[in-house]
């Protein structure tokens, strides 16, 4: 599996586009970790790639219904909290600006939330032009 440090030259808009997001989720200022996963995906959909949109969530039970826990990402300048993630992922690789650089999906929440969380597929890579272009919604 090519990192995206290997494909730099190949997807330099990728690149420069998880930089841009990356440097916004530590900022500390409003950002949107839907709205990441959307462009990433929409570029490497266009590099000819098949990237498709994850969802983060850790839910329990309790008191007869559904609690969302918080997730909170245990990287270093990240201080946000969430009850549900999004991010982009293409070819056994997690793009998500949380993270500062793509890990491999296997081991993407245990390094970024400390745990091991199953991802959902939120936009499957089929539907995903449609989504894109706001033909289709979850």
């Amino acid at each position: 599996m090519k990192s995206l440090e290997q494909e730099s030259e190949r997807l330099p808009s990728v690149r420069a586009c998880f930089e841009e997001e990356s440097a916004l989720v530590r900022s500390r200022g409003y950002w949107n970790c839907l709205n990441a996963a959307r462009k990433l995906s929409a570029l490497l959909l266009k590099a000819g790639h098949e990237p498709w949109i994850a969802r983060l969530r850790k839910t329990e039970s309790f008191n007869g219904g559904v609690f969302h826990a918080p997730l909170t990402p245990r990287v270093a300048g990240v201080a946000a909290t969430w009850t549900t993630h999004y991010l982009c992922c293409c070819d056994g690789t997690a793009y998500d600006p949380v993270a500062g650089r793509p890990l491999q999906l296997e081991s993407y929440s245990l390094e970024v939330f400390g745990q091991q969380i199953a991802l959902e597929v939120f936009v499957p890579r089929a539907q995903l032009a449609a989504y894109l272009a706001g033909r289709w919604s979850p």
